[in-house]
């Protein structure tokens, strides 16, 4: 069984990767006959996350491109607080033994 700070590590990990591939697309809008890539994103058994990149057929348009890079350092931002909280919880439950 997976922990929460591992899971959501996992998701740091995974929404990590989806910007860099956002970001990839971006540095190549120019380039001639480049497809932008999408990233998959796979929950696994037992918990976490894992993300792979996957070409498309489509050029790259840069509005589609801010909008997932929005929504991705959302989703990571959510995961860091998770762990943060975490920690907080663990800290406190400590203190409390004292």
């Amino acid at each position: 069984m997976s922990t929460i700070s591992g899971i959501a590590t996992s998701a740091l990990g995974a929404f990590g990767f989806k910007q860099a591939v956002t970001a990839n697309n971006i540095a190549n809008i120019n380039t001639p006959d480049f497809k932008r890539s999408d990233t998959i994103l796979k929950e696994n058994k037992g918990g976490g996350v894992t993300a792979e990149a996957r070409q498309g057929n489509d050029r790259v348009e840069i509005s589609r491109e801010a909008i997932d890079m929005m929504v991705t350092s959302s989703n990571y931002g959510a995961n860091l607080k998770s762990i943060q909280t975490t920690d907080k919880m663990a800290k406190e439950a400590l203190d409390l033994l004292k």
